[in-house]
């Protein structure tokens, strides 16, 4: 069909809930702008006729003047969509992936949601260009009156009223509500600019994050690495916090980050960079050192890998496992941490990481630990 017509109503159509009254109107508003930005044209009878068609193969029923994607409307498009989709609006497409995705994972994904606030990104389409790019939304209260409401999502059934409602991407506090302490002590690894620039650039996050993996499991804690979901990895890990220092927990988490950093810039000065990773920093042998905790002052650290610390703080938040990234399409998924320089952005797909959801949420099973053995490494036993 000229212009993918029938693959546009359709997959507009797919993305909708359930309950969702679509009419004739809208179906020609969206579909038509879509047409438009690639090139061709089309009347709102022209869209009609086409409704008729998909209505005479069974992919499409009408109610009472409402248009509803069927069973065998939804495989139809399924099966096309992946020839046509580069064509199509990149937004319908993100929501009708995490349509499909998250049902798979919501036993995975759920229990870092509960019991604390939850941030979403919902996508729409760009006014400019909609089939290339998304118009995001950040969404951080349920209601804002008669006052705000954090976001909670208990079960499938929020997770998925809030797909339905085009949110693709999920971003939980650190901590529960009203909580004054942190759950988790998070080190997200960034690659400076110069590095993300070189096709070698994500290897040196992996081997940072692998170092900071090693060093955590080496002081007795159970951490686990997953992907950015972009071009970085994140190491998690649950800390008893009664064994920690008495006073504000959040500041005592960002020390931690930052005296790891120390620590882990001493390891690769004393065991060596791969030489595969020499040539990408400021000097061959390393010797500017190849990590920063400094999160301030980007052009400082443009050939740095960063360990950044700022979500450990009141109402900072982190992308969860196995949410889909708003920006890329792919999942922040978990990583076997043996296997952390292999690990390949291409299998963060989301239907690769549905497909094995049970083994990668094994991967990510966090347990409160010790973190006695941590702090004497760094110099803080005692409380300092």
């Amino acid at each position: 069909m000229a212009d993918l017509l029938a693959e546009r109503i359709l997959l507009l159509l797919a993305i909708k809930a359930p309950d969702a009254k679509i009419d004739l109107g809208h179906i020609y508003e969206k579909v038509s702008r879509d047409v438009a930005c690639a090139g061709g044209e089309v009347s709102e009878g022209g869209i009609e006729l086409e409704l008729k068609r998909l209505e005479a193969e069974g992919l499409v029923e009408e109610r009472g003047g409402q248009y509803y994607i069927t069973e065998g409307g939804r495989s139809a498009l399924m099966s096309r969509l992946p020839s046509v989709s580069g064509k199509m609006n990149l937004s319908y497409r993100m929501v009708l992936a995490a349509k499909e995705y998250y049902p798979r994972v919501a036993d995975q994904i759920l229990p870092f949601l509960r019991g604390r606030p939850v941030s979403v990104v919902k996508v729409f389409s760009d006014e400019a260009d909609p089939l290339n790019k998304v118009k995001p939304l950040f969404v951080r209260y349920a209601r804002y009156k008669p006052k705000p409401k954090f976001i909670e999502i208990g079960d499938r059934r929020d997770l998925m009223e809030y797909v339905d409602d085009h949110a693709v991407d999920f971003v939980p506090y650190v901590h529960g509500f009203e909580a004054k302490e942190p759950d988790w002590l998070i080190i997200d690894l960034d690659a400076g600019e110069g590095l993300k620039s070189s096709a070698e650039g994500f290897l040196a996050v992996k081997f940072v994050a692998e170092k900071v993996y090693r060093l955590l499991e080496g002081c007795g804690i159970r951490p686990a690495v997953k992907f950015s979901g972009s071009r970085g990895m994140q190491v998690w890990a649950s800390l008893d916090n009664s064994g920690m220092p008495k006073g504000d927990l959040f500041a005592h988490y960002r020390r931690l980050v930052q005296l790891i950093q120390k620590k882990v810039e001493e390891d690769i000065a004393r065991e060596g960079v791969p030489e595969g990773l020499r040539g990408l920093f400021g000097k061959p042998d390393g010797s500017e050192g190849l990590t920063t905790a400094k999160v301030a002052g980007k052009e400082e650290r443009t050939k740095k890998v960063l360990l950044d610390w700022s979500s450990m703080k009141p109402m900072g938040d982190v992308r969860a496992p196995f949410s889909m990234h708003y920006k890329t399409g792919l999942v922040s998924c978990p990583v076997d941490p043996n296997r952390i320089m292999q690990f390949d952005p291409s299998g963060a797909a989301p239907d690769k990481v549905a497909e094995k959801a049970e083994t990668l949420g094994r991967l990510f099973l966090l347990e409160k630990s010790s973190a006695a053995e941590l702090l004497r490494q760094l110099g803080l036993e005692g409380g300092n």
